[in-house]
């Protein structure tokens, strides 16, 4: 493909960008016992479905179902599997849904937090989570990704640690950075500031900057709009559909969450929308409803 910087960049231009819903509560239906990573080994046609119903409900960015496929968050959840095994199965099911539906998608590398924390572990250097991410991040750029996604951020030394690795792997991918955030306006989950946040990844010259999952679409987009008072970049807003009950169910509906992403469309703050935990592809085709009638933030 061409520059995908440049292509993104083009799009921009006329319309705000649409990416997939939920990966993991899509296909474990909120169970924990359920590794999601493990469902394009286990029931491969199930995941090329889910792809194949998010690019026909008008998403333009897919993520891979690979948020916790380093090697070290592997070997915490128990899988014997190598992290290029896993990222290999992932991909072959999203091609087969792009091949299927036969429309211009772009590949977002997910690149998950780890289950290790550098700033909390005792029992971990930066060296070995950073080659616990090389192993995922070259696996990920060797099976064609087209942006490297760096998800969740909680840590945001274990995303500078990932971003570092993907510079060094492919210099030209794009990468774009997205933190979940506090019930405290402002506020980064790990209590850091939405503007040190900002700071700390520009540097990476990323291709957009924002949040996903969270507490909810309201949360997230009241930060949002903080956000872009510290950037010019363009803006990733991915929110969960609240936060689950006791059952896993989870409080917010596709129509509230649209209609609450159309308040940031309103006013000009979106470019890249989608959601998180707990939204389906009936989230994605409401959003990208939507989102059509909205120009992108300038």
């Amino acid at each position: 493909m061409a520059n995908v910087r440049e292509r993104i960049g083009e799009i921009l231009q006329r319309h705000i960008i649409v990416k997939d819903s939920a990966i993991g509560t899509t296909l474990t239906g909120g169970r924990r016992d359920i590794l999601p990573e493990m469902v394009a080994v286990d029931d491969y046609e199930r995941v090329v479905a889910m792809y194949e119903a998010s690019i026909k409900a008008g998403a333009t960015l897919i993520t891979t179902n690979t948020f916790l496929s380093d090697p070290l968050s592997l070997e915490s959840c128990g899988v014997s599997l190598t992290t290029e095994e896993v990222v290999a199965r992932s991909m072959a099911a999203l091609r087969e849904a792009r091949e299927r539906c036969d429309k211009e998608v772009f590949v977002m590398g997910s690149i998950g937090p780890s289950t290790r924390n550098i700033s909390l572990a005792i029992d971990l250097t930066e060296e070995q989570l950073r080659e616990s991410y090389r192993r995922l991040i070259a696996a990920l750029h060797n099976e064609g990704v087209d942006i490297f996604l760096i998800e969740s951020i909680t840590d945001v030394r274990n995303a500078e640690i990932a971003a570092e690795v993907c510079r060094e792997v492919s210099a030209e991918t794009p990468i774009i950075f997205s933190a979940t955030l506090s019930k405290i306006g402002g506020l980064l989950s790990s209590g850091r500031s939405v503007e040190k946040y900002v700071e700390d990844v520009s540097k990476f010259e990323p291709l957009a900057i924002g949040f996903n999952c969270s507490y909810g679409v309201k949360n997230v987009v009241d930060n949002i709009e903080l956000l872009t008072r510290y950037t010019s970049l363009p803006t990733y807003v991915a929110p969960s559909a609240g936060l689950p009950d006791a059952k896993g169910k989870y409080p917010e509906t596709a129509k509230k969450h649209t209609e609450t992403l159309r308040t940031a469309a309103e006013r000009g703050l979106l470019s890249i929308v989608g959601g998180c935990c707990g939204t389906t592809a009936e989230y994605t085709k409401g959003v990208a409803q939507m989102a059509r009638h909205y120009k992108p933030r300038k």
